[in-house]
């Protein structure tokens, strides 16, 4: 990748094709308008779109390991990430906060990331094993 498809991504930024392939292989599209916030913050629910998206892409099928839970704040999920949110949490990937709380528009902590990738490969690894 050369050349950004993104007005906020300079073509000589280190990410840059990183985020072309994301994009390219509809994994993570951006915000909108022709921009990525490349700076900004990722919530929670963007997070389990880009998983899900992910595994889509890839060929993953995120098996339903737990039952559906009804967080106490669901009606804040975006329409466009309650598949993706209850997909993962059903597959194990996420989980809620204290409360029973999903927090979709809460920033994901490196902690949080660290253990929903380490969630993702462990289903995906599993899987393949079989």
């Amino acid at each position: 990748y050369s050349q950004s498809s993104f007005t906020d991504v300079k073509n000589d930024a280190y990410y840059m094709g990183y985020i072309e392939w994301a994009a390219k292989n509809g994994i993570d599209k951006g915000i909108g308008d022709g921009k990525f916030a490349p700076d900004q913050p990722i919530t929670r629910e963007q997070m389990a779109v880009i998983m899900q998206n992910y595994a889509n892409v890839n060929g993953f099928t995120l098996t339903k390991l737990y039952s559906e839970n009804t967080f106490a704040d669901s009606e804040l999920i975006s329409t466009y990430a309650k598949d993706a949110v209850k997909l993962t949490q059903t597959a194990g990937i996420f989980t809620g906060k204290n409360g029973n709380l999903f927090d979709p528009q809460g920033t994901a902590t490196r902690a949080e990331v660290a253990a929903v990738l380490r969630r993702f490969v462990e289903l995906i690894s599993s899987a393949t094993l079989f």
